[in-house]
């Protein structure tokens, strides 16, 4: 009755266009809500059911609902993912890969599994490079990640030098730069 009705589709596009949006970045908290920061002045709270769809550092537009005298955002689009490649840790368990992205505020595993190319076999506590591929308000049911890059095993003495190579896309050996002649004017 109401499926294809032209009235009831104009309503729903003005009810639409009249609904308040803002758009902002989103500061998570270790609680498990968050919020929308849209300026220096104004941020507007994110419930913890509203959080699972965003991550800390994600710039998105939200719906802005007032209840009594309490402002908050409910997530509906995505603007710019903070994670786009990121170095992080990989957790194993009952054979399926989880990363833990090596960022302060962010300690939820994403699922995640190897990239067609990569050969390594994952453990526990292995350092990589990931790739977010799916993400909530994209349309996808969670966050999904794609190891592309294996960096060092947990127990390596030289891992911190090596996650910091990684998470700056640099090569592991120095480039091979001749110096040429110097100049040599008895400066000392």
């Amino acid at each position: 009755m109401f499926q294809d009705n032209p009235l009831l589709a104009q309503l729903k596009e003005k009810l639409h266009s009249q609904t308040p949006r803002a758009e902002g970045v989103v500061k998570g908290t270790e609680k498990g809500f968050g919020f929308l920061e849209v300026d220096a002045q104004k941020s507007y709270f994110i419930p913890p059911p509203q959080m699972k769809k965003v991550m800390h550092g994600d710039r998105i537009t939200a719906v802005i609902h007032s209840d009594k005298d309490r402002e908050s955002a409910e997530p509906e689009t995505l603007v710019e993912p903070f994670l786009s490649r990121f170095v992080g840790r990989v957790q194993k368990k009952d054979d399926r890969l989880s990363i833990v992205p090596d960022h302060p505020l962010l300690k939820d595993a994403i699922q995640c599994r190897p990239a067609r190319d990569v050969s390594h076999e994952f453990e526990n506590g292995d350092w990589a490079v990931a790739e977010m591929r799916r993400h909530p308000l994209k349309g996808d049911r969670g966050f999904y990640a794609e190891l592309t890059d294996f960096i060092v095993k947990a127990d390596d003495h030289l891992a911190p030098w090596w996650v910091t190579l990684s998470r700056h896309n640099l090569e592991r050996e120095a480039p091979d730069v001749s110096f040429g002649e110097m100049l040599d004017e008895n400066l000392t």
